[in-house]
């Protein structure tokens, strides 16, 4: 495949639709100020570096808990089984009781503040350590600062659904 020269402009919606083909984790992001928490449902997460071990989070400003992370100067990201697929949907409700959120599941809060959910396939809790204007998006790298690793089946997405990884 030969680039061109100059860069065509993709239409937002144009990219929005292939990058659906491209399956992804599932997990919830959560923040916690004082005796306010929150968090969403994202797929745009992955590690940055193992040493130290880092992540960064894609988060729209728009997102009421982009807010908490800038305030609290931490966030956690909580991997989903393929049984906490209700859990993805009450996190990517939008406009609902960020309270209500949290009715299911185990959740406790961590070091941080920020709330880490019970029996993930991985939880990580993680300080700020650079935030980075993107677009409509924050990108925040954290340091990670404490993790919990468990089993089950990763939840995964892709055009649209939640999805399964095929057994061995």
């Amino acid at each position: 495949m030969q680039l061109d020269a100059q860069i065509d402009t993709i239409a937002p919606e144009e990219f929005r639709l292939a990058m659906r083909k491209v399956a992804s984790p599932v997990a919830v992001i959560t923040a916690r100020t004082g005796t306010t928490r929150n968090g969403l449902t994202a797929t745009a997460v992955c590690s940055a570096t193992a040493d130290p071990p880092t992540l960064l989070v894609c988060i729209n400003r728009g997102a009421t808990a982009e807010q908490l992370i800038t305030d609290s100067g931490a966030f956690a990201v909580n991997f989903l089984t393929e049984e906490q697929a209700n859990i993805a949907r009450l996190f990517s409700t939008s406009k609902l009781d960020p309270e209500a959120r949290f009715a299911e599941g185990h959740w406790l809060a961590g070091g941080t503040g920020a709330p880490m959910l019970a029996n993930t396939v991985a939880s990580f809790e993680c300080r700020v350590v650079q935030t980075v204007p993107c677009g409509t998006h924050s990108i925040f790298i954290g340091q990670v600062t404490a993790l919990h690793s468990g089993d089950g089946p990763m939840l995964m997405y892709r055009d649209g659904y939640f999805r399964r990884l095929a057994a061995d």
